[in-house]
């Protein structure tokens, strides 16, 4: 999206937007880093276990890199991820195939979710290497269904999203003038056919059992891995050392309530047995995933408690960022910041603690109640459609 400097106010709060993602600080004495700073460079890897290694593709965003995963499976290699479409990252993975992987081919690829710094180059790498595809079907469908959506004028409902929210009407030309179908020039061509991840499931990895834990609201069925035959999981953006995914709500579907499925899938989460090593999608692999779905779960419900404040008096969701964020929003980073705290407003809404009026096309919200931050996730968990099957079923 364009910038708009007019809506990209001084703001006091816990956490700022960086590209998708809202930082957040953990506590430095909970999570341990194995590698200490060491991280990878260029084309090199790091190995992090027996026959998994761990590479990093370059972005061209503020966030600039995707962590992937090489996985040795004996006579041929299994990629977890694969970053945004573009030369760079073509060049990237280019020389690591060439001086690292050697003679084996690529027989799998797999994309945790639809992002395209996770599925950008998946077509592309597909289609050289002849390789399978895997990926939830939630995820596949969205990607195809936004990667064939590109029409010719930028669609009024997705300005209507923008204004109703509070964002100027002055700015519809230079929004319109940016364009509409961003997530196509971040993805190649999907591959036809993908061979679909089940929460549940369970594959074989580098001579490992792995079980598919499925998590929402940063996207529809975002896969994570946890394996069953010693301690280590694939965490995607579910599951980030330092910073927290961004969990918005878009104008294709205006009244979601994506918090709700992101913190009842963390909550979830802790019922995952063991301190595994965990492989997140930036920043470093670390250990300490009990404390950190416990530090992300705090993080909003600290959020929401402020928000429920700050709206005492009717707000836009423009107007609330002065309880969300701490710095100046603009850029893409607004858009982003906007979709949060519309999810933030919408939880709220969902749990009978904000009211919503509309005047002059403009969507207003003002609390009521009290916030129960005690039993916050209890409350969320009996929404409908939000609680997921118990992890205990997989893991006995």
């Amino acid at each position: 999206m364009a910038k708009a400097s007019a809506n990209a106010i001084e703001v006091k709060g816990d956490e700022a937007v960086d590209h998708r993602l809202s930082a957040n600080k953990p506590d430095e004495n909970a999570l341990r880093y194995p590698h200490g700073d060491a991280v990878p460079a260029g084309a090199d890897v790091i190995e992090v276990a027996d026959r998994i290694y761990w590479a990093r593709i370059p972005l061209p965003w503020s966030l600039d890199h995707i962590n992937v995963y090489l996985f040795d499976d004996g006579d041929s290699w299994t990629i977890i991820d694969t970053g945004a479409q573009g030369d760079t990252g073509r060049d990237t993975w280019a020389k690591i195939i060439d001086g690292f992987l050697g003679e084996k081919p690529i027989s799998r690829v797999i994309a945790t979710h639809l992002h395209p710094d996770h599925l950008g180059l998946a077509g592309w790498l597909v289609k050289n290497h002849s390789a399978e595809f895997f990926i939830t079907q939630a995820e596949y469908l969205l990607a195809r269904t936004l990667w064939l959506d590109v029409p010719d004028e930028f669609p009024q409902t997705e300005l209507d999203h923008l204004f109703s929210a509070g964002v100027d009407r002055s700015y519809e030309p230079m929004i319109r003038k940016a364009g509409f179908g961003n997530f196509r020039r971040g993805v190649h061509e999907l591959p036809p056919q993908y061979h679909r991840l089940e929460d549940g499931s369970e594959m074989t990895i580098a001579g490992r059992r792995w079980r598919v834990v499925v998590g929402r609201g940063h996207s529809p069925e975002h896969a994570c891995l946890f394996c069953l035959d010693e301690p280590l999981m694939i965490g995607g953006d579910q599951i980030l050392p330092a910073i927290t995914s961004n969990v918005s709500v878009y104008a294709r579907e205006p009244l979601a309530n994506p918090l709700a499925h992101w913190l009842s899938s963390l909550n979830r989460m802790r019922a995952l047995p063991g301190d595994p090593l965990v492989l997140p999608s930036h920043g470093k692999v670390f250990f300490g995933l009990q404390e950190r779905l416990n530090a992300l779960i705090q993080s909003h419900t600290d959020k929401l408690v402020r928000l429920h404040e700050w709206c005492e008096k009717p707000r836009t969701p423009v107007k609330t960022f002065r309880a969300l964020y701490r710095r100046k929003i603009e850029g893409l980073d607004f858009y982003l910041a906007l979709g949060e705290a519309i999810a933030h407003l919408h939880l709220l809404e969902s749990l009978g603690l904000m009211d919503r009026s509309q005047k002059d096309g403009l969507n207003w919200f003002q609390s009521k109640g009290a916030v129960d931050a005690e039993n916050l996730i209890t409350a969320i968990d009996r929404l409908p459609g939000v609680a997921m099957r118990d992890l205990g079923d997989f893991f006995d």
